[in-house]
């Protein structure tokens, strides 16, 4: 099974009548961690059989509240999050209401993915997109974001050396063809030689 990854959003309005909160919980700018998301390749028909939201994804608890949509815009995926009435969710919803929370998280698999240049010159870079095909699992508020610079990270919180992944994408290409590698298994190769670098420092 891919391991989950997380990514982390914003609240951006707060509807006190209808208990209702609207969050962009991703966009497809390049991030300080040099990942990218593109926003056209969320895969939601499995979430919204069952779009729950929880409180810092404690899935051992009753949801706090129930994404009543979720809409992929041009360069964001943006919910609505209708808080339920018992005491945990009444906690947060206090809380996001007064301005106490205001990050948010989604937790998803990985599709397919592809490294790519951007930028000209001495400031071309390589940066790690992700182009479809990310399976959203569920929406958290969470009171601090485990890394604010870092737009991907392992579901444990650890994160995603996106340049790390880049530079074994390409040094890989030229046997890719050879072993008939899927998208996965380059994505897995990253992911090793991230954890074997930071083991070594």
């Amino acid at each position: 099974m891919p391991e989950r990854l997380e990514t982390h959003g914003f609240v951006r309005a707060v509807d006190e009548e209808r208990r209702r909160v609207t969050v962009v919980v991703s966009t497809g700018d390049v991030a300080r961690d040099d990942a990218v998301i593109d926003q056209s390749g969320w895969d939601l028909r499995n979430y919204e059989r069952n779009p729950v939201v929880l409180w810092a994804h404690n899935d051992r608890e009753l949801p706090i509240a129930r994404a009543v949509s979720s809409q992929v815009g041009a360069n964001e995926l943006v919910q609505v999050h209708e808080f339920a009435t018992h005491p945990r969710a009444e906690e947060v919803w206090q809380a996001v209401r007064a301005g106490f929370v205001n990050a948010t998280s989604v937790r998803w698999y990985p599709g397919e993915t592809e490294v790519r240049k951007v930028g000209e010159g001495k400031s071309a870079r390589s940066v790690l997109v992700f182009t479809r095909g990310h399976e959203l699992l569920e929406s958290s508020y969470v009171p601090v974001p485990a890394d604010a610079g870092c737009l991907v990270l392992r579901a444990e919180g650890g994160r995603v050396d996106a340049g790390a992944y880049a530079r074994e994408g390409e040094e890989a290409a030229a046997v890719t063809a050879e072993t008939e590698q899927s998208p996965w298994q380059r994505f897995a190769a990253g992911f090793t030689k991230c954890a074997s670098e930071e083991a070594q420092r």
